[in-house]
């Protein structure tokens, strides 16, 4: 609502403005968050895409560990052909947080190779990210 919101305002002030629905964020914050962005991998079959995936529980990273947090999931939906991320859902503290990386990089068709090789501080829960996304790209 709000992304359409600043649609509506620069419309109305005359600047052009057009939705882009490729990358939406969903967020439900309940504990732990779930988020998604893009499609999932039945969309994505659905739109005959050659859809590659990967996930992992969260508990396997350092801050899981930490946190001793377990029973989450990370998972990356890649359209092999293009090379790029098409969809992710994260169910784990904070999932809302790392969802603007995976945004932008389904919005710019970011290659697999260049979002597999973003450096993420450790021990942050992004850090997961990482490593999803590196063996996403095995794949593609």
């Amino acid at each position: 609502a709000f992304y359409h919101g600043q649609l509506i305002g620069r419309a109305l002030a005359g600047r052009p403005a057009r939705a882009d629905h490729s990358a939406i964020p969903r967020v439900t914050f309940t504990d732990p968050e779930v988020a998604s962005v893009g499609l999932s991998e039945a969309a994505a079959r659905a739109a005959g895409l050659d859809v590659i995936t990967f996930s992992t529980d969260p508990a396997d990273s350092a801050r899981g560990y930490i946190h001793d947090f377990h029973q989450g999931v990370v998972k990356v939906v890649g359209d092999r052909r293009a090379g790029v991320l098409v969809g992710a859902t994260i169910l784990q503290p904070r999932a809302g947080e790392m969802l603007s990386e995976l945004s932008l990089g389904i919005k710019l068709k970011t290659p697999l190779a260049v979002l597999a090789d973003v450096i993420h501080p450790f021990p942050t829960f992004s850090r997961i990210l990482g490593y999803c996304l590196q063996e996403l790209a095995k794949q593609a």
